[in-house]
């Protein structure tokens, strides 16, 4: 576990890096790399949160230097990235010292893979209706556009929830 959670460590650092690698992204990248090391080392998900939130800054000040083009299947996968680091190391740190069947890492693994595919799927479905809504908001009031946001921000938590109240408990350790 630590090495597949010190392998997105890695890649979180780099996708910052890929976009302007000099020195205010490399910087952040270092405090990526300390603080989510530290989290992969102590099984800490607050401490890899840490990491993943400096390699969101990190992404965010590369993309403000450099301005490249619209890309959003790089920032879906920094978001899938980063959300199955703070999962596996949650999951390492639940079940550091046990002994875990087949069974277990195998409906853990799918349990991460529907995350990131229903993840993914509404990440991509929310570029696409937010790009065709973009030419009718340039020219909306404040108060629309923000009316706008709080709904789709309800939209999101009402589907995080009901994705969390349809969980199954793990099959029994064998």
């Amino acid at each position: 576990m630590r090495l597949a959670a010190g392998a997105l460590v890695l890649v979180a650092a780099a996708f910052p890096l890929a976009i302007y690698p000099a020195a205010p992204v490399t910087w952040l990248a270092l405090g990526v790399l300390l603080s989510g090391g530290a989290g992969v080392a102590l099984r800490s998900a607050p401490m890899v949160t840490v990491g993943g939130a400096l390699a969101l800054i990190a992404h965010a000040v590369a993309l403000l230097i450099v301005r490249p083009a619209f890309d959003p299947a790089s920032a879906i996968a920094l978001g899938a990235t980063l959300t199955l680091l703070v999962l596996v190391v949650h999951f390492a740190a639940r079940v550091h010292g046990a002994a875990l069947g087949a069974s277990v890492v195998t409906w853990q693994v799918r349990e991460w893979l529907l995350v990131l595919a229903v993840g993914g799927l509404a990440a991509a479905v929310l570029t696409l209706i937010g790009t065709a809504l973009a030419t009718g908001f340039r020219t909306a009031s404040l108060p629309m556009v923000v009316v706008a946001a709080a709904l789709g921000v309800g939209a999101a938590m009402a589907g995080v929830i009901a994705l969390l109240a349809a969980r199954r408990p793990p099959p029994a350790a064998s």
